[in-house]
């Protein structure tokens, strides 16, 4: 253990020690290969493996076709919509783990779903009754606790095993915004300080069941609920500015609750009806329905008192029924087949009232596409093909085809229908057990997004967003090449270049309306995407650092599209040219204690709407850091700071008079806003 930090220098091959064994492309962690990090649950060992990051698979998309993860529980996929991969690892006691396999390239004997590595987690036999739990304390900038349980039991019940989940907890925080409004010609003409109260509570019981029917077939079950409340209080003082002189102006109160509840459950039944040909049948249904408001965002003069408010309701309801069904067959050791298809039922209706009352008359105000509902009807064939051509080349084939009909019923009405074929093909070449290359060229279809179709406001920033009926999906056209490298027991180094050619790219275009100019969402043309990634996992023994590992992430953006407006040249919206992820992690085995930090920063980001622009800076970054320890009856007790920095986040607004393309500003805003430092304290373990 412990190659040189920082090192991708010839040594040995990617390792055969007695922790870590590696063959025809799998790696096996054993147990001992974790002491070191004092690992609690499941998760604390999966996610110490390295060069690997969990995925949950695209679960904001519609159906279940996206929505596998990269995580197989004794070679089979636990996850689904209903559980995150996150909580099914909390639920597994370190003791009831074997070893964890890392499935580092598309094997006919592992279904990859389109990922380029997967880990599985293999149990010990004769794992039976156990459980977990995770108490957190959570201290705000403003002083609020915010208490939080997370809790887990298992247990074998005749011929299947539940388990009983609970996520509930409350939370509170305080946001301090600063801004300030200056005119077209620079000069500061109001100044602000809001002061925003949140509180937030949730309870999320879950149970799952798994039944081995038989030798040949399997069911599971799980059944998630999600309750919430979100209170709101929010307090803003604005000065007027004049000669350097402020005066008080305005006074803006407005105060809320959001309630909401989610329901979901889904249903897999495996059965192997040969050695060579299995199938599965998943069946998913969610209900979402939530209230926002009605909630009064009221003005008031500082000598007079009360002028006016503006009052905002919206409610929700959001439903998704999907069935699918799919057949495997492995011929034999060098192909596998997989071939199905899937039908999805969604929905979303929404409605938007806006009124206006100025202490006397509750006046409406009529905004288009605020009342609407949205349904899509989804179907979906696909067959993917695994080849393994010799002993270190693999061919990853695919191709899905997507039928979708879309209605639009209330404020806006209409339906269209769209269908794309959508190929992938991956190449995997193990060049020796240290170095991988992997080439993959795919089509994708973005998601619809059904928000999307319907009118939003945000009185607190003063904007108002129109839905689209008429806006279509973006397409992608991705080559993408990477090169991995592995190096002792715990290095790994990977390098990915990916090109992206997008079609009716999504943006932001200009509704004109009786009542004025509006932003929608909508698509702005076509544009590409050039993207390098690194990660690196590697020790710090050489560096003086025993038992320490930094995990780095790197990411660089240069997108391109032609402003709808200007005809120019420019970024996309709203991405980040560069981003840095750091995480440091230090175990003192004798002592029992381990400490380490987290940072995250990113580059500034650019937003372009039809009459304003925004630059958005996240300043110093993120840092997180904690200390933690086992020596108290085997309990892992952690101390934490979370935003050590406190410096907040920057943006700036430019206002047009008009279209942004004229570029005749009216007004620029200045604005920072921060969360503060939170202290967390927490304590977990196993039974």
């Amino acid at each position: 253990m412990g190659a040189s930090a920082f090192a991708l220098q010839d040594g040995p091959a990617a390792s055969n020690s007695p922790l870590v064994r590696t063959q025809s492309g799998v790696a096996t962690y054993q147990q001992d290969f974790f002491t070191n990090y004092a690992p609690v649950t499941a998760l604390d060992m999966v996610s110490r493996v390295p060069g690997f990051g969990l995925s949950n698979g695209d679960t904001s998309r519609r159906g279940l076709g996206d929505s596998f993860g990269n995580l197989l529980i004794n070679g089979r996929r636990p996850s689904n919509k209903s559980l995150s991969l996150e909580t099914v690892l909390q639920r597994i006691p370190v003791d009831d783990v074997a070893h964890i396999e890392l499935i580092q390239e598309a094997l006919p004997q592992y279904d990859m779903r389109g990922h380029s590595r997967l880990v599985n987690v293999v149990l010990r036999e004769g794992a039976g009754q156990s459980g977990s739990w995770d108490a957190r304390l959570q201290i705000s900038d403003s002083g609020r606790l915010g208490p939080r349980l997370v809790a887990s039991y298992t247990t074998p019940v005749g011929p299947t095993e539940m388990t009983f989940g609970l996520d509930t907890g409350m939370s509170g925080n305080r946001i301090r915004l600063r801004d300030s409004l200056h005119d077209e010609t620079g000069t500061e003409i109001f100044r602000g300080r809001d002061n925003d109260q949140r509180h937030y509570q949730e309870f999320a019981p879950t149970w799952s069941m798994n039944w081995d029917i038989d030798d040949e077939s399997r069911l599971r079950l799980d059944v998630q609920a999600n309750i919430w409340t979100w209170h709101r209080v929010r307090f803003s003082d604005v000065d007027s500015v004049s000669g350097g002189a402020l005066t008080p102006y305005r006074i803006e109160h407005n105060e809320t609750e959001n309630h909401g509840s989610q329901y979901t459950g889904t249903l897999s039944y495996q059965r192997d009806l040969t050695d060579t040909i299995s199938t599965e049948t998943m069946f998913l249904a969610t209900r979402n329905r939530f209230e926002d408001g009605p909630e009064a965002y009221e003005e008031y003069d500082p000598n007079t008192g009360f002028i006016e408010a503006l009052i905002v309701d919206f409610a929700g309801e959001v439903e998704e029924t999907a069935f699918r069904q799919t057949i495997s067959w492995d011929p034999n050791e060098r192909h596998s087949l997989e071939f199905g298809g899937e039908h999805a039922l969604n929905a979303r209706d929404t409605n938007l009232a806006l009124a206006t009352d100025d202490g006397t008359t509750v006046t409406p105000i009529d905004l288009p596409v605020a009342a609407t509902r949205v349904e899509e009807a989804r179907s979906e064939i696909f067959a993917n093909h695994v080849w393994q051509i010799n002993d270190q080349m693999n061919l990853e084939s695919g191709l899905r085809y997507e039928f979708s009909e879309i209605t639009q019923t209330g404020d806006a009405e209409q339906t269209r229908s769209f269908t794309y074929p959508k190929p992938s093909m991956t190449l995997n070449y193990r060049s020796d057990d240290r170095n991988r290359f992997r080439l993959t060229g795919r089509r994708d279809v973005a998601q619809l997004e059904f928000g999307k179709f319907a009118s939003s406001v945000d009185p607190a920033d003063n904007n108002s967003t129109l839905g689209n009926p008429d806006y279509v999906p973006q397409r992608t056209w991705t080559i993408e090449g990477e090169w991995e490298r592995r190096f002792g027991d715990e290095g790994s180094f990977s390098l990915r270049i990916g090109h992206d050619w997008i079609q009716d790219l999504d943006g932001w275009v200009p509704i004109v309306t009786p009542t004025g100019v509006f932003d929608a969402p909508g698509n702005i043309g076509d544009g590409t995407n050039l993207r390098v990634t690194g990660n690196m996992t590697t020790p710090l023994d050489s560096l003086g650092l025993n038992n320490a590992v930094l995990d780095i992430f790197l990411e660089w953006y240069n997108t391109n599209v032609e402003d709808p407006l200007t005809g120019e040249d420019r970024h996309f919206s709203g991405y980040r040219e560069w981003e840095l992820a750091l995480d440091f992690r230090q175990t003192f085995p004798e002592s029992q204690m381990a400490w380490g930090w987290d940072y995250h920063w990113i580059t500034d980001g650019e937003v372009f709407r039809a009459q304003e622009y925004q630059l958005h800076d996240n300043t110093d970054g993120d840092l997180d850091i904690y200390v933690e320890t086992t020596r108290l009856f085997g309990v892992t007790l952690r101390a934490q700071v979370d935003g050590v920095f406190n410096n907040g986040d920057d943006r700036q607004r430019v206002f047009y008079d008009g279209s942004r393309a004229n570029g005749i500003i009216d007004a620029t805003e200045y604005r920072n806003i921060s969360r503060g430092r939170t202290f967390q304290i927490s304590a977990r373990s196993t039974f």
